[in-house]
Order: structure tokens, then sequence, then C-alpha cells
């Protein structure tokens, strides 16, 4: 594993708001077609100047039901690649400018990195890489190709998320001092079966958690709160120490599911402090906890949402006077996207003010909303928390992905 890197080649530049040639049409390749991908395909055609021009997986059953979405919308008929190189054959597919990525975690990273090595921009489900070094090569190959390569974190475009970031761009909470992300949900039956989740190829989550013990899964948690502290917009992810429970089974299968609840402390370049949390093997509520505590106020969705600011920090707000506020300062991307993300997708409006938010900045040429530092920086506590909470909670260096360019920017900025 590779921390650091040397510094950048001077024929090089970093990818900071990078802005490439408009696309007027979207062209999408799906790699993977499970049950997050046909719902991302059951979006995208509700998104004008969007065609999905090819479309792989290994199950046939999950590219027959993928036709049958786009048959339904009379849209085009797609390239279909069933076999063990069809990624490649998409990434390769000259009819492709984005290659949207739904395959296991292990795979994300490879994908992502041939896309962008012939010109394609990539879109990866969380986590983008379950390594150091695979992060580092997302950001050494974004930055020669200067491709867009983005991570799918849907929870940065949930209602509660942007309202309190755009207090704290206000200056509302004044310093944010101290924040907390967390993955909370019981996933105990989901997981240890793979007909309950849907799924079709094999349990490899559980597979992959096995041989963890830090935090598999931190991107839901840290999205939103790295935004909001502006990582990489001002300051930096410095150090981290990560500490976990003992590892439990259920259904006296020791191989059925295994898990823990890992904690792991961030310190920041300027000496914000982040906690990050993750479980899924408890009887507990979920919660991605959410939490922004500054010198003048503090936020906090979970498990009831509630804003408390100076004179009277004491009394958190809540009920009618929390939505009056909520309102106030509601985000431009909930006015734009959520009431037809809910006539699509319910709940998971969020979704598609994300997919939107993409196509959208691809269209206009414009620096999409994350990029691939924030791709390399969230995902990197994969690997990170798994090394210092095997270590006993040993202080662990986060790499700069930026490579000293972490404050060219002042603060997270969505171009519109």
């Amino acid at each position: 594993m590779s921390i650091n890197r040397h510094e950048r080649p001077k024929d090089r530049h970093n990818v900071l708001q990078l802005q490439c040639a408009p696309l007027a049409c979207v062209r999408i390749g799906f790699v993977g077609l499970g049950v997050r991908a046909k719902r991302a395909v059951e979006r995208m055609m509700h998104i004008d100047g969007v065609e999905i021009t090819a479309i792989c997986d290994l199950v046939q059953d999950n590219i027959e039901e993928t036709k049958h979405i786009l048959k339904k919308y009379s849209r085009y008929t797609p390239d279909t690649y069933s076999q063990a190189d069809g990624w490649m054959q998409i990434c390769t597919h000259s009819n492709v400018d984005l290659v949207y990525i739904c395959t296991d975690w292990l795979s994300h990273a490879q994908i992502a990195l041939q896309a962008m090595e012939n010109g394609k921009h990539a879109a990866i489900e969380v986590p983008a890489a379950t390594t150091i070094d695979d992060c580092w090569r997302l950001v050494d190959t974004a930055e020669r190709t200067q491709r867009h390569c983005i991570m799918l974190e849907n929870c940065c475009y949930d209602e509660f998320e942007l309202a309190a970031m755009h207090m704290a761009q206000k200056g509302i909470l004044g310093e944010i001092i101290h924040a907390e992300g967390s993955y909370l949900h019981d996933l105990r039956e989901r997981i240890s079966s793979n007909d309950s989740g849907g799924r079709k190829w094999s349990n490899w989550q559980v597979d992959f958690m096995k041989k963890h013990n830090g935090n598999p899964y931190p991107t839901h948690g840290l999205g939103p709160i790295a935004l909001a502290m502006n990582i990489h917009r001002g300051d930096r992810m410095k150090s981290i120490v990560s500490v976990s429970s003992k590892n439990i089974s259920y259904k006296d299968n020791a191989t059925s599911l295994v898990g823990n609840m890992n904690n792991s402390i961030i310190r920041t370049e300027k000496g914000h402090t982040i906690l990050v949390q993750h479980c899924i093997s408890l009887p507990r509520p979920y919660s991605r906890s959410f939490v922004l505590s500054g010198t003048r106020g503090f936020a906090q969705k979970y498990p009831m949402p509630h804003i408390a600011t100076d004179p009277n920090s004491n009394d958190a707000i809540t009920g009618e006077q929390l939505q009056a506020m909520l309102e106030e300062y509601k985000h431009p991307f909930v006015k734009a996207y959520k009431n037809k993300g809910e006539e699509i997708c319910g709940r998971r409006w969020i979704d598609y003010a994300m997919d939107s938010r993409l196509i959208y900045c691809l269209q206009k040429g414009l620096p999409t909303d994350m990029d691939v530092y924030d791709a390399a920086e969230w995902s990197a506590l994969v690997e990170l928390t798994n090394l210092s909470a095997a270590n006993n909670g040993m202080p662990i260096e986060i790499p700069d992905f930026t490579r000293g360019d972490w404050d060219k920017l002042h603060k997270t900025n969505f171009t519109v």
C-alpha cells in the first residue's frame, strides 16, 4: 500500500473544477445490471438528453429485465454483452460517453480505470475503490486523461443535509469544529440471503466483510459532512484512528454473517474532527447520524431532525419552527428535483437528483458536484480503518490525493 505519491508530473494538471466538452446527448453504458442498476436505468428514462447505448451483465435475466425497461419507454435498443469481458466492451464502445458502474465493490476501480483510459467518463457506485493503491490509480488516471470520475453518493443530495450545508456556508453554524456521519442499518436478514436482496449473482458483500475489520462502507455517512466541511476545498482529512468491536455471527453458522461495530475518528488539517461509524449486524434503528457542530450552532438529523443556534443553543429548534427554517435554507437542488423525483421513485428521489445533476453537468460542460478526489478520499477509509483497527487503533495518515492542492478552492461549490 502506498500512502503518499510523488509530486504531480509537470505535464499534468489537477482536476479540481474540471470542465470537459459539453455533451448534447449523454450516451451511457451500464456495467452490472443488478437491483441498483435497474433502478438507475428506470430513472434515466425520465431525464432528457440521455440514451443507454450498451449494457453488460453476467446474468442473462438481468439483461432481459433491463431491455424490458428500455422497451417500455420505446428507447434505443442497446448493444448487450454477457461474456466475462463484456465490461471491457463497454469501456471501448464507440457509442458510449459515460460508463455507469454497478458491479461488486472489488471490480469498481478496474472498470473505471479502463473507462477513463478509453476517453469515457466514469460514474461508480459506492465505494469507488477498496484499496489505497486503487484510489491513487483513479486519481492518477483522471488527472492524466482529464476525464470525470465520480462516485454515486446519493446521500449528498438529501434534503436536510443540503439545507444544513447551505446554513453552514452562510455562517449560521459558525466554524464547523466537529461532525458525525454513520451507516447504522440492521441488515442481518438481507445480507445473509442472496434471495432477500434480489441478488442473482453472489453474496460478495458478505464475502468481503468476512475479511474486513474496519469500516467497509463509509461513504453514506462521510460524504455529506465532507462536503459541508469543505474537504479538499479549504481543509483536508489528515489522520484517522479506528477501533472495532468483536466480530459476531448469526444463525449458528459462523459463515452466514460476520460483522462488528466500527468507530473511526478523523482529524483534519485545520484541527477539526469527524466521527464515522458503521454497523449492519446489530438490532438498532437506521441512522446516518449527520451532525454538524459549529461555533454558532448545531444541526443533527437522526433520530429526530433538530437545529440549535446562538443565543438559544440549549433550546432545540423542532417541529413547525424547524420546518420553516429548513424551508428558508432549502437548497436549489431540492426545489429542482424533489417533486419529480418523488413521482418517479418515491423516497429514493435523491437518486433522481444525483443522476439529474450528473447528466446536467455533462451536458453543460460544467464541473461535476463531486470529483475523483472525493471518490478517493471517502473510499480510502475502507482500507485505512481496517489497517488502524487491526493495529489497536493506531493513528494512520490519510493521503492527500490532491498533492497539496487541497486549499486551492475555498468552499464546496455546486455550479449551475
